[in-house]
């Protein structure tokens, strides 16, 4: 079976729901557009499902979804009634204080990037049907915000590709880890009931799945455009 591109997601604010798109360019910061906009509150912390030194827990981010209607321009935050609130015009910080009841902002971000570990990621079908098996609840990319989802016939065949020159279409990528999950797996997303999908993922001994990695070159990748490994 030929390895192909199924899916590719953005995140057009860090810790919203993203979009799913047929065709992206990518390059060293990852996907254009993702993940460029967070939501800070006073204390300059990003807003997320958990609590750290840069990141603090703000319920409700994942019932929202973000988009752009054009790249050169700020995002739109949708929420779950389907109302539209631009960032560029101040509504979506109207929306996000009355939703958190605090002070907070949707910033692009100044140079310090809005990513966890590394700015792209990746995942085998075959890996989510597992996980669809281990756990009682709906399962689908969304629950590991990666970027490209790949046709795979075996779980984790594509941690066999860390430290490989992976070409996707016309980009080059290199994965140089699996990722360390966190509580934002197990969380509710519309579609997504809450369920205990991290537990379930620690028992290959660590919570880890789905690669991470960059762009060695940059290009354009399609849904449809198959893997190609050396």
């Amino acid at each position: 079976m030929s390895l192909v591109v199924e899916q590719i997601w953005r995140y057009p604010i860090k810790s919203i729901g993203g979009e799913c798109l047929e065709i992206s360019f990518a390059d060293d910061r990852g996907l254009r557009g993702d993940r460029v906009w967070a939501v800070q509150d006073d204390a300059g912390k990003l807003g997320s499902g958990k609590d750290s030194t840069r990141f603090t827990r703000m319920l409700g981010l994942l019932d929202l979804t973000s988009c752009y209607v054009d790249e050169a321009e700020p995002p739109i935050v949708v929420a779950p009634d389907g109302t539209k609130h631009p960032v560029a015009t101040g509504a979506a910080d109207c929306y996000l204080q009355a939703m958190t009841g605090n002070t907070v902002h949707v910033r692009r971000d100044t140079g310090i990037m809005h990513f966890d570990e590394v700015p792209f990621s990746l995942v085998g079908t075959a890996t989510l049907d597992w996980l669809a098996a281990q756990v009682n609840v709906v399962v689908d990319a969304r629950r590991l915000r990666p970027n490209v989802v790949v046709r795979t016939e075996a779980p984790f065949a594509e941690e066999k590709w860390l430290d490989r020159p992976v070409r996707i279409g016309g980009v080059e990528a290199v994965f140089d880890r699996v990722f360390m999950r966190c509580v934002m797996v197990s969380m509710a997303q519309p579609g997504l009931e809450a369920g205990d999908v991290l537990k379930q993922i620690g028992q290959r001994g660590t919570p880890c799945l789905a690669i991470g990695g960059f762009i060695r070159e940059p290009g354009t990748m399609r849904v449809g455009d198959e893997i190609a490994l050396p």
